[in-house]
């Protein structure tokens, strides 16, 4: 979901805030109207950004941005699914662009319930298998806190907003 507020920049300029929310992807006849219910005419021609709204953390949006971009973007995000939101999310807010955050979503494994490192490396010996063959009496011996923080210098993760994380391969 991406939402811009959109503002007539010439009534803002002479103190009134005169704008309308505008759900994204939009289409040229519905931004028409928008644009004459916030006022705009031969008087008063530009618009800004003045707030938005997005799913994903880290998607750029300022006063002049470009609405067919920002269409681009919302169309894209209609194509997802929660779980690729949230990635694209994540890789974002480690300074990946959108477009950069899209062609990198599938390379990625994703820590489902994961607050920290050590949460990260019981869910990776026990998806792995990796103590499978250990008897449990020296099993509970396995030191997850240090095997989580070697796996930190050897990996590349990032923690998500909804208690997840992702392994940036």
């Amino acid at each position: 979901m991406l939402k811009i507020y959109l503002t007539n920049l010439g009534k803002y300029n002479e103190g009134y805030l005169i704008g309308e929310w505008v759900t994204l992807p939009v289409d040229d006849d519905e931004l028409e109207e928008v644009k004459k219910r916030i006022g705009l005419n031969e008087h008063y021609e530009e618009m800004f950004i003045t707030d938005y709204e997005s799913d994903i953390d880290g998607v750029e949006v300022n006063e002049y941005s470009d609405i067919d971009e920002l269409n681009e973007i919302a169309e894209m995000l209609e194509e997802l699914d929660n779980a690729d939101i949230e990635i694209i999310g994540a890789l974002m807010s480690d300074g990946y662009s959108f477009d950069e955050a899209i062609d990198k979503k599938d390379d990625v494994i994703i820590f489902i319930d994961c607050e920290d490192m050590e949460d990260i490396a019981r869910k990776y010996i026990e998806e792995t298998g990796m103590l499978d063959d250990v008897p449990e009496h020296l099993a509970n011996y396995f030191d997850y806190e240090s095997f989580g923080r070697d796996m930190s210098f050897e990996g590349h993760f990032v923690f998500t907003n909804n208690g997840n994380c992702i392994e940036i391969l």
